[in-house]
C-alpha cells in the first residue's frame, strides 16, 4: 500500500480528474462516498485547500483499510498495469477490491524505452512483485496497449523480432492468464500511479532522513555509503537529494585543493596530528575541542575538553595510547600546550617522537586543521537538524564522528574505518558488500552450459566492478559482460595448497608416483619436504579436482539462496 500512503495531492484539474477516477473506481468499498468526494469534484483552486487536502487524506486512509486482507483463490485475481513517459504502476485485486499496489520510476535507460516496450515492462515488473500470489493460479491481465495485448496473448505463437520482449515472453510463459485491453480512460487506477511518481517520492524520504541521520555528507561519500550499503539508490537520486537539502546550501562552504604536500604516513597510528578548537559555545564546562586524527587511515578522534592545558592533552593521549598502542611522531603546531616540558618527558616515557610546524604556519598541520572545519561543519549541521543551539554541541559531538568515520575519504579512496581496521563499518542502513566484491581481481564465474560432464562447473574471471544487484566481468579471450552476483564466488588463491588442505583433512593425502616419470624412487628427504610443503609443480589430480569444484558449487547455491 505504499504507493497508495505516498500519493501527492493533485496540483492540477488533470491530476485531480484522474484521483477522483481512480476514487470511484473503489467507490463501492467507501462508505458515503458520493458525500466525501463532493470536495474534490467541486474543487476549482491549486494547491489544495486543507479542508480538501485533509479529505483526500481520509479518502486514502479508508482506501487502505479496505484493502483484501486474506484471498479467496478460488476466485480469479485482477492485474491492471500502466506506463507513463517517468514511472511504471499496477494493481493487483480480486471482485474489483483492492489487494496490492505497485509504482515505482524508470531509470535514466528504461526512460529511453519505446511506449510498446514500457507497456510490456510493466507487466513484467508487476508479475515478478506478486509472483507468490500469481503462480500456479489463474488470473487476468489487463492493459491499455493494444499491441501488448497481441504480444503476450496465447495465439500468438511466433517469434518477435524485439529480443528484449521476446525475453519477458519467455519469462511469462509458466503463468496462466488472460491478456485483456482496456482502453486508457478506463484504466483509472494504474493511470493515476503511474503519473504521480509516488515510488521515487517514499526513496527520496528515505534518502533524505539517511543524509540526515549521517550529518549531511556530500554526493561523493553519500553514494559511496549507499553502495557499500546495498541500499537502491542511483546517482541521479543522490544528486537530486542533496541538491535541494537546504541546511546543506546553508552552511557549507567551499574548498580549492593546495599546491602543496604533506608527508605521508606509511601505515596505521605511524603519525597523529593534534590541535585544540575553541573557545566554543557551551552550556556546561566544556569550551574546547581536542582534535586527533590519524594520517595514514584520516580516523578522527575528538575530545570534549575544559582547558588547553598539558595536563588535558596527556588525559585524552593516554586513553588513544590504551586503546590502540603508541604511535612512532605526534605532530603539532606552536601551541604552549604542546610546547611545554610535560608534553615532552610524556612522550619521551612512551618513546614517540615529536614535531612541530614553523610559526605562524598552520598550513603545516593541515589534516587535523581540515578535520577541524570537517568536524564542527558536520556539527553545525546536525545541529540544524535537530533544531539545536550551537552550546548543545557535544550532544551531537558522537553521532558526528561515527559519520566522519563510516564515510568515503576521497584522499584514500576508503572509509577511516575500514582502512584503520580492514573491515566495513557495521550500520543500521542496508547490508555490506563482502570484501572479495569491492576490490577488482579475479573472482569464480559459474558456467551458464556445459559442452560435456567434465568441464569444470566454474571458471576464472577477472572482476571490473560490481553493484549490488550485478558485476562487470572480463573473460580471458578478452570478452567483456555484466553477470548476476549470485553467479559469482571468491577466488581460490592457491589451487594446490587448498586441494592438499582437503585431502589431508580427510587423511588420504596422494602424491605424484614418481616412480613412473622418473623410473626410481624419492628419497626420504624429498618425501619429507614434499609432503611438508607442496611444490608449485604439484598438479592435483582429477577426484581432487572434482571436489574442490563441489565445494565451490555448494559455496554458490549458498551466495544464490541468501
Amino acid at each position: 500500500m505504499e504507493p497508495i500512503r505516498q500519493l501527492p495531492p493533485p496540483r492540477t484539474t488533470t491530476e485531480m480528474q484522474r484521483v477522483i477516477g481512480m476514487f470511484a473506481y473503489y467507490a463501492h468499498w467507501i462508505s458515503s462516498f458520493s458525500d466525501k468526494i463532493n470536495k474534490l469534484v467541486k474543487n476549482k483552486t491549486f494547491p489544495l485547500p486543507a479542508d480538501v487536502k485533509l479529505v483526500f487524506d481520509n479518502l486514502k486512509n479508508e482506501l487502505e483499510n479496505a484493502t483484501l486482507i486474506t484471498i479467496d483463490y478460488n476466485e480469479p485475481l485482477v492485474v491492471e498495469t500502466d506506463a507513463s513517459d517517468v514511472a511504471i504502476a499496477a494493481s493487483l485485486s480480486q471482485n474489483h477490491r483492492p489487494v496490492a499496489f505497485f509504482s515505482r520510476t524508470l531509470n535514466s535507460s528504461e526512460k529511453n524505452h519505446s511506449v510498446i516496450e514500457k507497456e510490456a515492462y510493466a507487466i513484467v515488473e508487476s508479475i515478478r512483485k506478486w509472483r507468490h500470489y500469481l503462480l500456479g493460479r489463474p488470473f487476468k491481465l489487463i492493459t491499455d496497449q493494444r499491441s501488448v495485448t497481441f504480444m503476450y496473448g496465447g495465439g500468438q505463437k511466433g517469434k518477435v523480432k524485439n529480443d528484449k520482449i521476446q525475453r519477458w515472453r519467455t519469462e511469462l510463459s509458466e503463468y496462466k492468464y488472460d491478456v485483456i485491453y482496456r482502453p486508457g480512460k478506463d484504466n483509472h487506477v494504474a493511470d493515476t500511479l503511474s503519473r504521480n511518481v509516488c515510488a521515487s517520492m517514499g526513496n527520496n524520504n528515505q534518502l533524505r532522513e539517511l543524509h540526515n541521520s549521517l550529518c549531511h555528507p556530500g554526493i561523493t561519500r553519500i553514494f559511496h555509503f549507499v553502495r557499500c550499503k546495498n541500499l537502491p539508490y542511483s546517482v541521479d537520486d543522490v544528486k537530486r537529494v542533496i541538491s535541494s537539502c537546504k541546511v546543506c546550501a546553508e552552511l557549507k562552504p567551499r574548498f580549492w585543493k593546495s599546491s602543496g604536500k604533506l608527508i605521508k604516513a606509511t601505515q596505521p597510528f605511524e603519525r597523529l596530528s593534534l590541535d585544540f578548537k575553541g573557545p566554543l559555545p557551551s552550556n556546561t564546562r566544556n569550551r574546547y575541542l581536542l582534535t586527533i586524527i590519524d594520517e595514514f587511515s584520516r580516523f578522527p578522534f575528538a575530545f570534549a575538553c575544559a582547558d588547553i592545558t598539558s595536563a588535558t592533552v596527556i588525559d585524552c593521549l593516554t586513553q588513544i595510547f590504551c586503546l590502540f598502542g603508541m604511535p612512532a611522531y605526534i605532530h603539532s603546531d606552536r601551541g604552549s600546550s604542546f610546547m611545554s616540558s610535560e608534553i615532552n618527558s610524556f612522550l619521551l616515557e612512551k618513546g614517540v617522537a615529536m614535531s612541530h610546524t614553523s610559526s605562524y604556519n598552520p598550513q603545516c598541520n593541515g589534516q587535523v586543521e581540515r578535520l577541524n572545519g570537517t568536524l564542527w561543519k558536520t556539527i553545525s549541521l546536525a545541529l540544524k537538524s535537530h533544531n539545536l543551539p550551537p552550546s548543545h554541541w557535544e550532544s551531537v559531538l558522537p553521532d558526528a564522528l561515527h559519520s566522519l568515520r563510516s564515510l568515503l575519504c576521497t584522499a584514500t579512496n576508503c572509509t577511516p574505518h575500514e582502512r584503520l581496521f580492514q573491515y566495513a563499518r557495521r550500520s543500521t542502513f542496508g547490508i555490506s558488500l563482502p570484501s572479495w566484491l569491492t576490490t577488482p581481481g579475479p573472482v569464480l564465474l559459474q558456467r551458464s552450459d556445459r559442452s560435456s560432464k567434465y568441464q569444470p562447473l566454474v571458471e576464472e574471471v577477472d572482476l571490473l566492478n560490481c553493484n549490488p544487484h550485478y558485476a562487470h566481468i572480463a573473460h580471458r579471450d578478452g570478452r567483456v559482460e555484466t553477470v548476476s552476483l549470485r553467479r559469482l564466488a571468491p577466488a581460490v588463491q592457491n589451487t594446490t595448497d587448498n586441494v592438499l588442505n582437503l585431502s589431508e583433512s580427510n587423511g588420504d593425502t596422494e602424491h605424484p608416483d614418481t616412480t613412473e616419470t622418473t623410473g626410481r624412487q624419492p628419497d626420504s628427504s624429498q618425501a619429507s619436504e614434499s609432503s611438508s610443503v607442496p611444490s608449485s609443480e604439484y598438479q592435483p589430480s582429477y577426484p581432487e579436482i572434482l571436489e574442490l569444484q563441489r565445494r565451490i558449487h555448494l559455496y554458490s547455491l549458498r551466495n544464490r539462496e541468501a
